[in-house]
């Protein structure tokens, strides 16, 4: 019984923590690229942020 329970905690903090990468990295909402641009570097992106 011990056994199972740690099993299923591992494979649930496993999960966790890949679906966390997963949004991390590789999941891009569709609002990201609609987000206005902060003005304070000017007009021309410097690259700076």
């Amino acid at each position: 019984m011990n056994i199972l329970i740690q099993n299923i905690l591992v494979f649930l903090i496993f999960g966790l923590a890949v679906g966390f990468l997963v949004k991390k990295f590789f999941w891009k909402p569709a609002l990201s690229s609609s987000k206005k641009k902060s003005a304070s570097c000017g007009s021309t992106d410097c690259g700076c942020h």
